[in-house]
């Protein structure tokens, strides 16, 4: 695993000024920094790494509505790693963990590609990622909740995927210099976002020129809200209701397209979600 390596340092930046960071070490395991700081050689603010994970979260900076899904978050985020790790796909039949594939397959991954996992939650996305990219290639998650990285970081320990550098940082505020990334992965949050212009352009300036990005959430297809199955859905939960944030992408995007879906379970008709796909502008 490579939570942080000291070559990190090479595509990760001051989260507020996007400035230099230079790495101060307290505790090494090899070639992985386990604890100390990084110091943005610009404004000077320091960022803590904690158990070979830095945190860019910066409390001033963060909205009310980010705080709230975080503490949520790091509450259930065991529940949610059981939820999603197991009960989904088994009362899916097997059709989330497809659905998962074919997201990260939209990415145009290739082996040594560097891709970067928005909101990993508790790493549900990494193997999938680790075998596009190969060992040669490097796979970047961050996500604001302490209590889902953690289980992030146990999937890493147990023997696949190793590439990983995992981050805790605000979506609006992403630690990762312009143009880093070849494919840029998001599945479930922005809909609860505080921010979520915000989050798309920095999520559009990290990406290189040509890099493909993928953004799933909840969401019922429009057509579908008024019919029984629908009424049904949106009253079990009202995220469903949310629609792709496409008028709030910058213009420097290219080949978008949205679908929509519901995966169904062995009872019901269950996760409605809607999936944006969209490229950065070569220009």
């Amino acid at each position: 695993m490579i939570d942080l390596k000291k070559d990190a340092t090479q595509f990760l930046c001051c989260p507020v000024c996007h400035g230099e960071l230079a790495l101060e070490t307290e505790m090494i395991s090899g070639d992985e920094v386990v604890s100390g700081f990084l110091e943005c050689n610009k404004c000077r603010i320091d960022y803590k790494i904690h158990d070979e994970i830095p945190d860019f979260v910066l409390p001033d900076l963060m909205n009310r509505t980010d705080e709230k899904w975080m503490r949520a978050y790091d509450g259930m985020a065991r529940s949610y790693d059981l939820m999603m790790g197991i009960i989904i796909p088994f009362f899916s039949l097997g059709s989330e963990p497809f659905e998962r594939r074919t997201w990260v397959n939209q990415l145009r991954a290739k082996p040594g590609d560097h891709v970067l996992d928005i909101s990993t939650g508790t790493g549900r996305n990494l193997q999938l990622l680790a075998k596009k990219v190969g060992q040669n290639g490097r796979i970047s998650a961050m996500d604001i909740s302490n209590g889902a990285l953690s289980y992030a970081k146990a999937k890493t320990r147990k023997g696949k995927p190793k590439n990983v550098d995992l981050q805790r940082a605000n979506a609006s505020y992403l630690p990762y210099k312009n143009n880093t990334f070849d494919a840029i992965i998001h599945v479930g949050g922005i809909n609860t976002f505080g921010d979520k212009k915000k989050a798309l352009e920095e999520m559009i300036r990290v990406a290189k020129p040509g890099g493909w990005m993928v953004i799933v959430d909840e969401g019922l297809a429009p057509s579908e809200q008024n019919s029984f199955v629908g009424k049904f859905l949106l009253k079990t939960n009202g995220l469903y209701a949310c629609k792709p944030p496409t008028e709030l992408l910058p213009k420097k995007v290219a080949g978008l397209q949205v679908r929509w879906k519901i995966i169904a379970n062995r009872f019901l008709p269950i996760w409605p979600f809607y999936n944006m796909e969209f490229q950065k502008s070569a220009a």
